[in-house]
């Protein structure tokens, strides 16, 4: 017998098309033109991914943004001279 140790991803195996992780074919599904893992694959209705990352995305919540400070500097101050 041969040393080597069989892994989980013998055989045909290919990227999940949402996710790029490795899975197995025979284990993969078609959808919208795509090919998914088991993870990946929308199981109520299609599209139903795509509805769930635009709710995150229009909860409302801002990310962070610069203090008024740094986004306009205020150049009524003196500014020290450091050239030779």
């Amino acid at each position: 017998m041969s040393e080597l140790q069989h892994t989980y991803l013998t055989g045909p195996w290919h990227y999940c098309g949402v996710c790029y992780e490795k899975c197995k074919i025979d284990e993969m599904k078609w959808q919208r033109g795509c090919l998914k893992c088991p993870e990946c694959v929308d199981t109520l209705l299609l599209g139903q991914r795509e509805i769930q990352i635009a709710q995150v995305l229009d909860d409302g919540k801002e990310e962070l943004a610069p203090v008024d400070k740094i986004r306009e500097p205020d150049t009524n101050t003196e500014t020290e001279d450091f050239s030779f």
